[in-house]
């Protein structure tokens, strides 16, 4: 028996008219994404490593690109390269790899041009890039191929080590010059050795410019100027401004196992007490112990010199707050103190010998008296007997 007239065309209906409009809207997409179109160049593109490289694409037909959503990206969306929206880069989303180094071509956007430049190209920016373009109904998208050519980055690699080796030079070149005008006469000065701060263990020449450790203490008046915990002494000299440098040599036929230090001091430089030589205590210089030049930092900072100088100028900045040391045979830097903390108070050298067999002599390398190879020995100090012996009574000791 037939079905009455009707009978489940209802159905019949619905389904036609769902399919239909499936069919309406694929429709649609398909006419939005062909005007909406993206191209990008049919072959891959090639850069060199260091250098700049632009990706170009546009839409066809040409149109104003300014309101679209557009974004480069790499393999997948979350790989974003370069986003542009409503007029705006927007670089929260960019792949930390490529920050700052992506610029979309503003002035082609008119003309449909969605040219991405990238900067500083790397090896690791080979591969495909994915332009995508949208708007509210439409969508499309073209492929960029690049390829990031390693046979010169070697070569470019080579040349940066090469600059960076002829700077490095230069750079060498202008504190060696620094240090030549810093050692012009008008810096030098002539330091003598205050045996009132001079711990009991320490014998001086007849002129205080040269000093010995013995193993006897002197019999020397004790008071809060001197030092009794490590063997050392101050310079006469007090300096607050300006430049000032003098040289210190290291004589005696047991100077590879011995045992000093030479730098600045503050005037105010604690002597009573067991503290650890360095700036925190207000004392800058390097030290010599048995076979080992160092500086005395915290932690300490070891030099390979060889052979380790034995004629050494300390260079004073109070304007600069800087202490260096300078080899004296060949005007090379050993080390500089900088944003040394003197605290506005009075420099002083300083000076600090704890094994026998050598002493260390000032040398006057004032103008008047400074010769090439600040030749001759120093004074030899007194006779252990006395802290202090003329030439006459040495003798007759």
């Amino acid at each position: 028996m037939g079905l009455p007239w009707g009978c489940g065309c209802p159905s019949l209906t619905g389904h036609a008219s769902g399919l239909l409009t499936s069919l309406v809207t694929l429709l649609l997409l398909r006419l939005g994404s062909a005007q909406l179109r993206v191209e990008g160049p049919d072959h891959p593109l090639t850069a060199t490593v260091g250098q700049d490289v632009v990706l170009p694409c546009h839409l066809s037909p040409r149109r104003d690109a300014r309101t679209l959503d557009i974004r480069w990206i790499r393999d997948d969306i979350s790989e974003t390269v370069h986003y542009y929206r409503n007029g705006e880069d927007l670089y929260r989303e960019q792949m930390e790899a490529y920050a700052g180094r992506t610029e979309l071509a503003r002035d082609g956007l008119s003309a449909g041009s969605l040219d991405l430049r990238i900067t500083r190209v790397r090896p690791s920016d080979d591969g495909h890039y994915f332009c995508t373009v949208k708007d509210v109904n439409a969508y499309h998208e073209a492929i960029v191929e690049l390829e990031v050519s390693a046979a010169q980055a070697t070569e470019l690699e080579e040349k940066d080590a090469k600059l960076e080796k002829q700077a490095a030079e230069l750079v060498e070149q202008a504190a060696e010059l620094a240090w030549r005008r810093f050692l012009l006469p008008h810096n030098r000065v002539k330091v003598t050795l205050d045996p009132d701060t001079a711990h009991p263990r320490l014998i001086f020449s007849e002129a205080f410019s040269s000093v010995r450790w013995e193993s006897e203490w002197q019999q020397v008046p004790d008071s809060q100027e001197r030092f009794d915990r490590w063997c050392c002494v101050l310079g006469r000299e007090e300096f607050r401004e300006g430049r000032h440098c003098w040289v210190v040599e290291v004589e005696g036929e047991h100077r590879k196992c011995s045992w000093w230090a030479v730098g600045v001091a503050r005037a105010s430089v604690e002597r009573k007490k067991g503290i650890s030589i360095c700036p925190k205590e207000g004392i800058w210089a390097v030290q010599y112990n048995e076979g080992d030049l160092v500086s005395l930092t915290t932690p300490r900072t070891y030099f390979s010199l060889s052979p380790v100088p034995m004629r050494i100028w300390v260079c004073l900045d109070c304007t600069q707050q800087q202490v260096s040391f300078i080899n004296a045979d060949n005007g090379v830097e050993i080390f500089t103190f900088t944003a040394a903390s003197f605290n506005g108070e009075s420099i002083r050298p300083w000076f600090l010998l704890e094994k026998p067999g050598i002493q260390l002599c000032l040398r006057d390398s004032t103008p008047q008296t400074l010769s090439p190879a600040l030749g001759g020995s120093c004074p030899s100090p007194a006779t252990p007997g006395s802290p202090l012996l003329g030439p006459a009574e040495a003798a007759q000791e």
